[in-house]
């Protein structure tokens, strides 16, 4: 699935590590959604989780752009809050191979 997304702002979460598990961040891009046509688009914010090598690109210059991500999957936080995975084929315009 194809989406083209605008980034409102972005989160990031640290777990300590506990229970032999060792601690980690997680880096997210929160957006709205600027599918067309206007009427099917999601009417919540939606988080897009980045992956390590897409930390260096796009955050902190990813505000108020628009990306387009092919999603994979969608994974729920225990209190339902849904991130999409998946890859970002388009930063503003640019194809994200040559940014």
């Amino acid at each position: 699935m194809k989406l083209k997304l605008l980034v409102q702002t972005q989160e990031m979460q640290e777990w300590p590590a506990r229970d032999g598990k060792p601690a980690s961040k997680s880096h997210s891009l929160v957006c709205l959604d600027m599918s067309q046509p206007a009427e099917f688009r999601m009417t919540e914010s939606i988080s897009y989780r980045l992956k390590e090598n897409e930390i260096i690109k796009y955050w902190t210059v990813g505000l108020d752009k628009v990306i387009e991500v092919v999603c994979r999957r969608i994974a729920h936080s225990k209190s339902g809050k849904a991130s999409l995975i998946g890859e970002i084929v388009d930063f503003n315009g640019t194809t994200a191979a040559t940014k």
